[in-house]
């Protein structure tokens, strides 16, 4: 019995490396660096130095309702925008629009090039040139076909 014990230690760490290895197929990409503190949910805090988070807002029809937008940077370059519009008549049905689309960091001129499309099929290729970034805060400017915007978000 002593002599099979010293080829069950050997034995025993090859088939843990083995199952160790064999993950799932479909597993997510490595982030790089930038990606890892980039990626994840950023909630908009502030458009153009005016606070947005809980700020209450009034429809054409009178309806009052809170605004949020959130990014989602994930690694791999996948990226998702979501509104959600909270009205105080009806606060436990917030309305969710969800857009999808892709981005990456350039990190020679600290720029996030995004790309979206609408829930009508619309493209957009946005610029966001990036100021300041931590792990709970990214500031910077917005480039989109139409204008430019500066945005501060707190990482959810």
């Amino acid at each position: 019995m002593k002599h099979n014990l010293k080829y069950l230690a050997p034995a025993a760490a090859v088939t843990t490396l083995f199952l160790l290895g064999c993950g799932d197929d479909e597993a997510t990409p490595d982030c790089t660096d930038d990606e890892a503190l980039l990626g994840g949910s950023w909630q908009l805090l502030k458009e153009d130095g005016v606070t947005i988070k809980g700020k209450i807002e009034t429809n054409d029809i009178g309806e009052e309702y809170t605004y949020a937008l959130v990014y989602k940077f994930e690694c791999g370059g996948d990226f998702e925008i979501r509104q959600v519009f909270s009205y105080s008549n009806d606060p436990e049905n917030p309305v969710n629009d969800l857009y999808e689309g892709t981005w990456e960091f350039d990190s020679a001129d600290e720029t996030i090039s995004i790309g979206w499309t609408s829930g009508f099929g619309d493209s957009y290729d946005w610029n966001f040139e990036i100021d300041e970034v931590s792990e709970t805060l990214l500031k910077g400017s917005l480039y989109t076909e139409e204008d430019t915007v500066l945005q501060e978000f707190s990482k959810l």
